[in-house]
């Protein structure tokens, strides 16, 4: 039997085509086998700055100093922590999907990706929208992703950061990841290449 893991999801960028967004958009996992490993990750980062930067109750990588957010890196690259990340390349859109189909289709991909290294997956989805029928849609894009695959489970919950602080952490690397493809700047993707267990393109 395998072993159940936990991930959580996050993405960084726009669907749309927009010069100062970039050309990719971005979806990671982070996945642990146990949350506790990372729940406190953001608490020792603020401990080990000794008070030097300004940070906000919650953590949004975008929102903080560049040298803190390295520092959440660093200490999430410490922990027992894989990632799985999704790019798409907006330059090569050819789908007639609107905007919200092609994002459950994007995380949905990406989804099916985590499942194929980690069969059993307690999955948490950043809870971008309130609307219901959105992440009813969502859900459902994800369970269609993969319900041809073989003796996988996927339990599957959209939620936010004051409720699982874990998401914090993924924010931070899809923002490295972000940093990456659209900014042309590795210096954040660094810090955690060494965790990152997959790494592909997505279609659309």
């Amino acid at each position: 039997m395998s072993k159940m893991h936990y991930g959580f999801l996050d993405e960084s960028g726009i669907l749309e085509k927009k010069a100062k967004e970039g050309n990719h958009f971005i979806v990671s996992v982070v996945v642990v086998a146990n949350p506790a490993e990372i729940k406190d990750v953001v608490k020792v980062a603020r401990k080990k700055s000794r008070g030097k930067f300004r940070v906000g109750s919650t953590f949004h990588a975008y929102k903080e100093g560049k040298s803190f957010v390295k520092n959440v890196l660093r200490e999430l690259a410490q922990r027992e922590v894989e990632i799985i990340v999704g790019v798409w390349d907006k330059r090569r859109k050819r789908t007639r999907m609107g905007k919200n189909e092609l994002y459950g289709d994007l995380v949905a991909q990406t989804v099916k990706m985590a499942l194929k290294l980690y069969p059993k997956l307690d999955l948490v989805l950043h809870k971008r929208y309130t609307d219901p029928e959105f992440q009813r849609r969502l859900h459902d894009a994800i369970v269609n992703k993969v319900k041809n695959m073989d003796s996988v489970f996927v339990a599957i919950s959209q939620q936010d950061e004051k409720q699982r602080r874990e998401l914090e952490l993924v924010d931070a690397v899809a923002y490295a990841i972000f940093q990456k493809y659209n900014r042309k700047n590795s210096e954040f993707y660094e810090i955690i290449k060494e965790r990152i267990k997959k790494e592909s393109r997505l279609a659309a």
